[in-house]
C-alpha cells in the first residue's frame, strides 16, 4: 500500500492542465480551449459585419513576451486579470484588422486608405468592446476545463503598458489566422504566461455543474415573474460626424446626410442581443432580426 501511495505523488500525477515533456511544459487541455475560441471568434467576427469569414487555428508555440510583441507589432493588445491565473491572460490582433471591422461595422467594404498609428475615440470604443466580447468568449472556452472570469482591464497598442509581463518571461502563444477578404492571413494571438499556467497545474476540471433538485412550483413562479420583466431594446441606425464649422453653421430645413450601415445591432439592456437589417413593415420603418447572439455558454 505505501508504495501505491507513493506512486501517486504530485509530481507523478497527471494533470488535465500540464504535464512534463522533455525538460519543458506542455499544456494538452488548451488544445481544447483553443478549438472552442477559434469557432466563437468566427462567429463574433460574422456578427460584426464578415459573414464569410473564417478562423483556422494554428500552432502553439512558447517564446518570450518581448519577442512575441515584436512579432505581433503593430498591434492592439488587450490585457484580462483571470484569477485562478497568477498573471494576465493576453490577446494581440493587427491594429489595421480593427479599422477595418469598425469600417465594415458602419457600412463600409473594409478597406483601408492608410496606414495610421493613431485610433479615434470611436475605434478606441470599438476595439474595447471586442475586448470585452472575446473576454466572455475566452471565458466559454475554459469554462469545462477551469472556471475563469476574464476581466478587460487594459487596451492599448503600446506593449510597454502591459504591466505584470516581463521582457524575458516565457509565453505560451495560440495563434488564430483569419481567411477571406480582406482579412485574409491577419491573425489574433492569446498569450498566457507559463508560470501562470503552471501556477494553476494541480486545478481540477470544472466539476459536476448540474442545479440542484428544486421545487417545480417555485421554478415555474420564478419562470413566469421573469417572463413579465420589461427590458430596453435600442437600436443605433446610423452616427454621422460632422465639422465644428458645420454643426454651428446649421439652420432650420438643413439636411444631415445619413450611410444606413446593411446591418445593425440589437442591443437588449446594454448587451448585444441581434443583428438586422433595415426595412419597413406595415407603412413604418423596422428591422428584420436576421442572426440572434448565441450566449457565452455555447460554442
Amino acid at each position: 500500500m505505501a508504495k501505491a501511495a507513493a506512486a501517486e505523488t504530485p509530481d507523478s500525477k497527471a494533470s488535465l492542465l500540464l504535464r512534463r515533456a522533455e525538460g519543458n511544459y506542455a499544456f494538452p487541455a488548451l488544445d481544447a480551449v483553443a478549438a472552442r475560441f477559434a469557432r466563437s471568434l468566427r462567429d463574433l467576427l460574422r456578427a460584426l459585419g464578415a459573414p464569410a469569414i473564417q478562423v483556422e487555428r494554428a500552432g502553439a508555440e512558447q517564446l518570450g513576451f518581448a519577442a512575441w510583441c515584436a512579432e505581433a507589432a503593430p498591434a492592439i493588445f488587450w490585457r484580462y486579470h483571470a484569477p485562478p491565473l497568477k498573471g494576465p491572460m493576453l490577446l494581440a490582433a493587427p491594429r489595421p484588422l480593427i479599422l477595418q471591422l469598425v469600417d465594415i461595422f458602419y457600412g463600409g467594404k473594409g478597406q483601408l486608405a492608410a496606414e495610421r498609428e493613431e485610433l479615434t475615440d470611436a475605434e478606441e470604443r470599438f476595439a474595447a468592446r471586442i475586448g470585452r466580447d472575446m473576454g466572455l468568449q475566452l471565458a466559454a472556452a475554459w469554462s469545462d476545463k477551469l472556471p475563469i472570469a476574464p476581466e478587460l482591464d487594459c487596451v492599448t497598442t503600446d506593449p510597454a503598458k502591459l504591466a505584470a509581463v516581463r521582457a524575458d518571461d516565457d509565453m505560451l502563444v495560440q495563434r488564430f489566422v483569419l481567411r477571406s477578404a480582406p482579412f485574409e492571413g491577419r491573425t489574433i494571438a492569446c498569450a498566457y504566461p507559463v508560470a501562470a499556467l503552471r501556477g494553476i497545474a494541480g486545478a481540477e476540471a470544472a466539476g459536476d455543474t448540474r442545479e440542484p433538485d428544486t421545487d417545480p412550483a417555485w421554478t415555474g413562479a420564478l419562470n413566469k415573474a421573469l417572463r413579465d420583466v420589461r427590458l430596453p431594446v435600442r437600436s443605433v441606425l446610423a452616427r454621422p460626424e460632422i465639422s465644428l464649422v458645420k454643426l454651428l453653421a446649421l439652420e432650420v430645413g438643413d439636411i444631415i446626410p445619413l450611410v444606413m450601415p446593411r446591418h445593425v445591432p440589437v442591443t437588449v439592456a446594454g448587451r448585444n442581443f441581434a443583428f438586422g437589417s433595415i426595412g419597413e413593415a406595415n407603412g413604418n420603418a423596422a428591422i428584420m432580426i436576421e442572426q440572434i447572439e448565441e450566449g457565452p455558454d455555447h460554442d
